[in-house]
């Protein structure tokens, strides 16, 4: 094993200009831990708000950010029996995954199928671990009308396709018309850009839906909210409207925080709906759902049922430009970052 390896290190919290990439000793894994030497790194909107010093729980610079990875198990402290040495995982360490050593709580480690291609596993764990408890929270079952933003992106294309597992109905919204295609593919019955939202939402659903998932928020969830039926459930896990080139753009989030509107709670037993938010960082150390979730995502993965959709690939050491790329929201697909 090699005594020192490279990170991406925040020195200061701000855009993609704050990472610098640095040589360190190699990490060891402690009680309960594993060392993961990286294949790929799936980069995460979360990864930017991060870099932003905006995410819940952020460590103090200098601090490495990094949501999710694939590697090879290298080494494992004391304790640790679900995973041995040589095997091929993904792993979700929250922070620090920007690294070409990254130790990881052995309950955010996954082991993977035999046979998978590492770097496209790297698609894998965030985006349909959230996909995963989005459907289950929102109790998504077959007929559903189903409104989905952010529906070519990473997590997007993952929540199409279990969708299409549930036999739910979908409306997929994306930034731009070259998306539409793929959101189709996927199993869209219908697919637009969100200017056109309610025009199609009334062609598909006669203008209502039974679950809206929404990775967007600010003035679109005002208008998604008012379209959830009785008995509708609204899944907000993500705010992408507030991102800009430097991760936040502070001055929009305001902007589109107070365009959201004001909810009264005793509205939701008026209209008997309900607004169901999360974040998946919160959820391993509280839950074993993710466990049974990547059991369940992996046999529909090596079944064909579902695949990750691969995106942009840069490799570690333009890393900053992967950062860049995700901010655009110009991508399709999950994007990922190769380790040599």
């Amino acid at each position: 094993m090699s005594s020192r390896s490279r990170a991406w290190f925040v020195e200061k919290y701000g855009g993609p200009e704050r990472l610098v990439l640095r040589e360190r000793p190699d990490p060891l894994p402690g009680p309960g831990e594993v060392l993961v030497k990286t294949a790929a790194i799936g980069l995460n909107f979360a990864d930017l708000f991060v870099r932003a010093g905006v995410y819940p729980r952020t460590p103090e610079p200098p601090m490495v950010p990094g949501l999710e990875i694939s590697g090879t198990v290298e080494a494992v402290g004391p304790g640790v029996a679900r995973v041995s040495t040589g095997r091929p995982v993904v792993a979700v360490p929250i922070f620090g995954g920007h690294a070409e050593r990254v130790v990881v709580d052995a309950k955010r480690v996954f082991p993977l199928p035999d046979g998978v291609d590492l770097v496209e596993a790297a698609a894998v764990p965030v985006a349909f671990l959230t996909a995963w408890y989005a459907c289950y929270r929102a109790q998504v079952v077959a007929g559903d009308r189903v409104v989905l933003t952010a529906a070519a992106g990473g997590v997007g294309t993952a929540l199409l396709q279990l969708l299409r597992e549930r036999g739910a109905r979908t409306l997929a919204l994306a930034g731009s018309e070259p998306k539409l295609a793929l959101c189709r593919e996927l199993g869209a019955e219908e697919a637009g850009v969100y200017d056109r939202g309610g025009e199609l939402l009334g062609r598909a659903f006669g203008g209502r839906a039974d679950v809206v998932i929404d990775a967007v928020g600010g003035r679109l969830f005002a208008r998604l909210w008012r379209s959830l039926d009785v008995g509708g459930r609204y899944v907000l896990y993500g705010f992408a409207a507030a991102s800009g080139e430097r991760g936040v753009a502070r001055a929009k989030a305001l902007r589109e925080l107070l365009a959201m509107g004001l909810l009264v709670p005793y509205a939701l037993i008026q209209s008997c709906r309900s607004l169901i938010g999360f974040n998946l960082s919160l959820l391993p150390d509280r839950t074993g759902e993710l466990a049974r979730a990547a059991t369940e995502i992996f046999a529909l993965w090596r079944g064909g049922r579902i695949r990750p959709i691969l995106g942009p690939r840069f490799a570690f050491e333009h890393l900053p430009d992967a950062h860049r790329a995700l901010a655009s929201r110009r991508t399709t697909g999950k994007v990922l970052i190769t380790v040599p």
